[in-house]
């Protein structure tokens, strides 16, 4: 039966240096202030720690057994849980979301972390799933293993057994996020995994950061058979759990290429000149930069690919080394592992040879696009300059026809000036004769002296009113028209 500790949490303020590691193991001083200095981006506050445990029921008589997800949110509730564990014990700490922090408070986390005696190793992952307040490298990939040193020179409890050791990784997978923002209905995720294996109890521990709930559903019916859950079996799960998160790319690519045809389209079938008909296909400027935004995020998928095929890698050629007991059992787990890890690394592959293929088309169509735009825009441009042509030259026959005009209206104002001049002159003798020849003036035949008329007033005085009233009907006419203007102005504004 395994033993625990009197203070199974002894020291977990200082995590990771309570864990008394040689001083070549990890710079554990480092990376205890690097965690209190992350700890507002990686943790939420005590009273909002949820984190889950997978508990494992008795052995029934047909080898089957009880497999129950249970969240816990105390400390308390974690001491019980872990004092009455016997078994494997398997955590899962979550993300609300994606982008945000781990729901467990830095307290739990310390605690468990120090019960558990994660390796300070495994906190590189950890790291990568702090809160998203800025730009935020998705190309990184962690992994390590090593040997348990807390059981250096002791042989296992079994011979033939796997020596203690750990192992840690991150691996990254895509999945539909739900939203209706961004366009693009999936989104790059990753899975921390941690495992200690100990020769000593035979008993494993795991930890996993932001696993899916489709795969703690799948780990909590493997659980159930009491076969699956043997120590010694259960690297089996590093396989299982890399097959399960990389099933989503196949369906996320063909997204991708679904898209990158429709853009294929307008590069091949548009017309470069020529009106557009009915049911064409167009294409423009923002296509392009449609392309570059889909080949930069095909070369990011190009890139994360590589990092899950180098873990996947690493990952097979660690486990293969550790399998290399001479237990037949272990040689026959060794195998299956091998093989489920292969059909990961090939799907990677496979995956990571599509993405390949779509930059390379995705370079070639682009280079079609920016040709049909260069000859769209000659084509445009060679427009642009004959109408430009055809405006001059109808400029320069406007300007003629203005010349013309100007010399007409020149002569015209000549005409005109002539004949003011010879109204001027004439005109004050008109007007004399005019007036002299009206009943108002008269000559005299026998003095020889002019006559003019008693009532002569009379012809003042109508003149002079009837000036008047034109002068002011044509000020009333002109101040209507200003009122009109203004009330119209008004009206516009």
């Amino acid at each position: 039966m395994h033993t625990f500790p009197a203070d199974m949490y002894h020291g977990w303020e200082i995590y990771p240096e309570n864990l008394l590691l040689p001083p070549l193991e990890s710079n554990v001083s480092n990376i205890n202030l690097k965690l209190r200095r992350r700890s507002n981006e990686l943790f939420v506050e005590n009273q909002k720690s949820i984190f889950w445990n997978l508990r494992l029921g008795l052995p029934r008589e047909d080898g089957t057994r009880d497999a129950v997800v249970e969240q816990i949110q105390s400390t308390e509730c974690l001491t019980e849980i872990l004092s009455h564990s016997q078994e494997t014990r398997m955590f899962f700490i979550n993300q609300r979301f994606s982008w945000s922090r781990l729901y467990i408070s830095e307290e739990h986390f310390r605690r468990l972390f120090t019960f558990l005696r994660v390796h300070p190793n495994f906190l590189d992952t950890v790291f990568l799933f702090s809160a998203k307040i800025g730009p935020e490298e998705e190309g990184y990939s962690s992994f390590f293993v090593d040997n348990d040193p807390s059981e250096a020179g002791n042989k296992p409890a079994v011979a033939g057994e796997l020596s203690g050791h750990y192992i840690g990784y991150n691996i990254k997978y895509v999945a539909r996020h739900g939203r209706a923002l961004p366009k693009d209905p999936f989104s790059i995720r990753e899975i921390g995994v941690y495992q200690h294996y100990s020769s000593q109890t035979g008993k494993c521990e795991w930890v996993f950061l932001q696993a899916p709930d489709q795969l703690k559903a799948c780990l909590t019916r493997t659980f159930k058979c009491c076969e699956a859950t043997l120590p010694i079996k259960q690297h089996m799960l590093h396989a299982l759990v890399l097959l399960h998160v990389s099933d989503g790319w196949r369906e996320y690519l063909a997204h991708l290429e679904e898209q990158f045809s429709g853009l294929v389209d307008k590069g091949f079938y548009t017309k470069v000149k020529g009106t557009q008909q009915e049911g064409g296909i167009s294409l423009d400027f923002s296509d392009l930069r449609k392309l570059h935004v889909l080949t930069d995020k095909l070369r990011r998928l190009s890139h994360l690919l590589r990092l899950n095929i180098r873990v996947g890698g690493q990952l097979k050629e660690t486990l293969c080394r550790l399998g290399t007991a001479p237990s037949g059992d272990s040689r026959s787990g060794v195998i299956s592992i091998q093989n489920k890890l292969n059909s990961f690394l090939v799907g990677q592959k496979i995956s990571a040879d599509r993405v390949e293929s779509l930059i390379l088309r995705s370079n070639g169509i682009g280079q079609l696009v920016q040709s049909i735009n260069d000859t769209r825009a000659v084509d445009a441009s060679n427009q642009i300059n004959h109408e430009m042509k055809r405006l001059t030259e109808q400029g320069i026959e406007e300007s003629k026809l203005m010349k013309k005009l100007t010399e007409k209206s020149a002569r015209d104002t000549r005409s005109m000036m002539v004949i003011a001049l010879i109204s001027a002159v004439f005109l004050p003798a008109t007007f004399l004769a005019t007036l002299f020849g009206s009943n108002f003036f008269d000559f005299s035949e026998h003095d020889h002296s002019l006559v003019i008329a008693s009532n002569f007033w009379v012809y003042i005085l109508i003149t002079t009113g009837f000036s008047c009233l034109s002068l002011l009907s044509w000020y009333v006419w002109r101040r209507r028209i200003e009122q009109s203007k203004a009330l119209g102005d008004q009206e516009s504004l």
